[in-house]
Formats: C-alpha cells, structure tokens, sequence
C-alpha cells in the first residue's frame, strides 16, 4: 500500500463519495414516492368530502324547499334539530308585469 499515489486516494475516495451519494440518491427518490403517495390519498379523502358536502347541501335545500312548499312542520323541527333555519321570501308582486318602455 506504500506505493499508492495520491491520485490513487483521491480516486477511490471520490468513488466511494459517489457510491454513497448514488445510494442516498436512491433512498431519497423512494421517500418522496411514498410522500407522493400519502398527498394522492389525502387528496382524495378531501375531494370525497367535497362531494359529500355538496350532496349534504342539495339535500338540505330540497328538504326546506319541501317544508317550505307543503308547511311540514315535522321536516322543519328535523332541519331545526341538526342547526338548519330557513326563511320564506314572497315572491316581488310587479315580477309578473312587463318591463317599463321609456
């Protein structure tokens, strides 16, 4: 071993660097793989949930539209229970009239 040059050293020290380096390499690509994959499901835990609140929300306005049209006082003490108000508008009495002619 004497006889090694310093460019021997250098040479295989370097190499070694990059076999680490390489492995590190490798090593970091697979954890963010796995992050990519934890994001992807989270993702779409939150777009079900999204849809659900978007089908939660039809349901509410149909079921006050239905207590609305029909005075059922059982389907509003329901929307009452679960923190649902809602409140009747008249409809504007000239919306039947033609529009005003200048």
């Amino acid at each position: 071993m004497a006889g090694r040059s310093w460019q021997t050293w250098l040479r295989d020290g370097l190499g070694v660097i990059a076999l680490v380096l390489a492995v590190l390499n490798i090593a970091g690509t697979e954890r963010n793989r796995a992050l990519q994959a934890e994001v992807t499901a989270g993702q779409a835990t939150l777009q079900r949930g999204q849809t659900f609140a978007n089908v939660n929300n039809s349901l509410i306005q149909l079921l006050a539209k239905a207590a609305a049209e029909n005075n059922d006082s059982a389907i509003r003490d329901l929307l009452a229970r679960n923190g649902v108000t809602f409140q009747l508008n008249a409809a504007p009495a000239n919306a039947a009239q033609s529009p005003v002619r200048p």
